[in-house]
């Protein structure tokens, strides 16, 4: 969802990053493919071929000393952690090298020919998935729920930031902002990280532990502004969506879009349908506490 830096230095210099990995990991570029570009040009990735086909390569760019950290560790730890029935794509080899003071991390993964099921994180336009998409998904989500968080894997979020966040954009509903269940989240799981018509998830180099029903959540908040689609998120994770747990975890993604949509016109067109969910949300809090 991000655009080409403006900075002619900034693209210059991942160019030829992402050329100089090329050469490290032993593969080509893809002609006339085009490139998809992170937050401020920090990441650089577009379709390659090796030896065995196509493929897909992911460049990370930081200062150096500023390397690392959970989104620069993400993709293979996630390689390394979760089950292999997720549909993802695999982490096929990684080089790391140093060059006028950045830090580059080069990952090669298998390429998926399955497109987006929306350009952006919400959707543009309405999409019909079949029964097994679904069923696939809530598969794959319980599986990730199921998985053992591991060692020192960050969080996707603190408590102290929904401790923080819910009351400032939320104001002060008289709820318990505490987090009691913590399960491993995809930590981003929306449209543009999601393929048809057959399944992958993509990007999960920000995984992590998180409220548990945090990526039911999330995917369900983009989908507000189609009705018909946002029933069939529900429905999918009504065992997640309708817990306390799950309650918590939909205020907290109300917060941090909220809180985003002064950045950017994807949230901003997205707020007044997350604003209007979690009124709805928090008058059935008033209501369920009424004796």
């Amino acid at each position: 969802m991000f655009f080409e830096p403006d900075d002619p230095d900034v693209r210059a210099r991942m160019h030829a990053a992402f050329a100089s990995a090329t050469i490290r990991i032993d593969c080509a570029p893809t002609h006339g493919a085009t490139e998809t570009w992170g937050h401020s040009g920090r990441t650089i990735g577009a379709p390659v071929t090796t030896s065995s086909g196509n493929a897909w390569l992911r460049v990370l760019e930081a200062p150096v000393g500023k390397e690392g950290g959970k989104l620069w560790t993400g993709t293979q730890e996630a390689a390394a952690t979760l089950p292999m029935e997720i549909p993802r794509p695999r982490l096929l080899a990684s080089a790391d090298w140093v060059d006028e003071g950045y830090a580059y991390r080069a990952e090669l993964s298998t390429y998926v020919t399955a497109p987006v099921c929306s350009p952006t994180p919400d959707l543009t336009e309405h999409i019909t998935l079949p029964d097994a998409w679904w069923s696939r998904l809530h598969r794959a989500a319980s599986t990730l729920v199921a998985t053992p968080v591991p060692d020192n894997r960050p969080r996707v979020i603190s408590q102290a930031y929904v401790h923080r966040t819910i009351p400032r954009y939320l104001g002060e509903a008289g709820i318990d902002t505490t987090v009691h269940h913590w399960t491993l989240a995809h930590g981003d799981l929306h449209w543009a990280n999601l393929t048809s018509p057959e399944l992958t998830i993509l990007d999960w180099e920000g995984f992590g532990p998180a409220p548990h029903g945090f990526d039911a959540a999330h995917l369900y908040a983009y989908t507000l502004p189609d009705p018909e689609l946002a029933a069939r998120v529900r429905d999918t994770f009504s065992d997640v969506l309708a817990t306390g747990a799950g309650r918590l975890a939909e205020l907290t993604i109300a917060a941090i879009l909220l809180q985003a949509a002064d950045r950017d016109p994807v949230h901003a067109r997205l707020a007044p349908h997350v604003r209007a969910h979690a009124q709805r949300l928090l008058e059935h809090h008033r209501d369920s506490r009424v004796p």
